[in-house]
């Protein structure tokens, strides 16, 4: 051996041994005492499947570091070793402030989302894990059942508001009899809104007109309960009346117009013609008109 060959091969020696060096400091840098998801399938196989087939895998790099198991559940190794079901954080079992905070560490914007605190739905200790099913789900919500079915889960009252003959096309179309050409969020958006009861819209008008755009028309004569507030004669989620109303013409019409050119009384020289007919045989254009009758919006 000669006396160069030696510094060559400690050069060269030297030279491999860091990059070794680096190639564990580089190992331990992205692993970070993780376990990733490929070791929790050995447990929960049924669950990582799931999950790497579904939107939140989607939306990151699923696998040796990218969105795991542990994005969620924190760091796993105490569990992997132990097998403690204690030793690892479960979103489904912690308080709901903690619970949401973790999914809002990535879902703090978008379509509503900047909405939610301070939402009726937070104000109600509603985590997210209540709605959505994290681990999988066939839709893009990840949702626990199909969108009405689980809002009317918790909302019974609208449920059975649902079941009344007079009602908007919004039953589960899975169900036999169910329309299902509306949900829930075609009206509300349940992660916080800015109107009253979580209305996607700035007024319960403006909701109305996205799909009634007759109503809003500009007109000569307008009825001013119309204008300002459409739940003044409609219920939205159903009704046991005609056209949705909360009660039936001519007692509807006569929770305002309680004496005028009419009588509404029982006693009277007129009353046979006012009391229990039908206002709308006459005043049929209840919204608003443009025809020369005027105030009285008459055909």
């Amino acid at each position: 051996m000669t006396k160069r060959s030696v510094p060559k091969k400690l050069f060269v020696l030297s030279a491999l041994t860091g990059f070794l060096l680096s190639l564990g400091a580089l190992a331990f840098a992205v692993d970070g005492g993780q376990v990733q998801g490929e070791k929790c399938k050995d447990c929960h196989a049924a669950t990582v499947d799931a999950f790497a087939g579904n939107v939140h895998s989607k939306a990151g790099a699923y696998g040796f570091a990218g969105a795991g198991c542990e994005s969620c559940h924190g760091a796993a190794t105490a569990h992997a070793a132990s097998g403690d079901p204690a030793a690892i954080s479960n979103p489904a079992k912690v308080d709901v402030e903690a619970a949401s905070a973790g999914c809002l560490n990535c879902h703090s914007k978008g379509k509503g989302l900047t909405l939610w605190h301070g939402s009726i739905h937070e104000a109600q200790k509603l985590a997210c894990v209540a709605c959505h099913k994290i681990h999988g789900g066939n839709d893009k919500l990840l949702a626990k059942k199909t969108e009405t079915e689980l809002c009317i889960s918790c909302h019974t009252d609208v449920r059975a508001d649902m079941f009344k003959r007079s009602k908007h096309p919004m039953r589960d179309s899975s169900s036999p009899s169910g329309e299902g050409k509306m949900t829930c969020s075609s009206c509300h958006n349940v992660h916080g809104a800015k109107g009253e009861k979580l209305i996607s819209a700035n007024s319960f008008n403006d909701k109305c007109y996205e799909c009634h755009q007759e109503k809003k028309a500009p007109l000569l004569w307008e009825h001013s309960p119309v204008k300002e507030d459409c739940m003044t004669c409609h219920t939205p989620h159903g009704s046991s009346n005609d056209k949705m109303l909360v009660a039936k013409v001519p007692r509807l019409c006569q929770q305002c117009h309680m004496q005028g050119r009419h009588q509404t009384g029982a006693l009277g020289p007129n009353s046979t013609y006012a009391v229990n007919r039908g206002c709308l045989n006459c005043h049929s254009q209840i919204h608003g008109t443009n025809n020369p009758s005027g105030t009285v919006l008459q055909r």
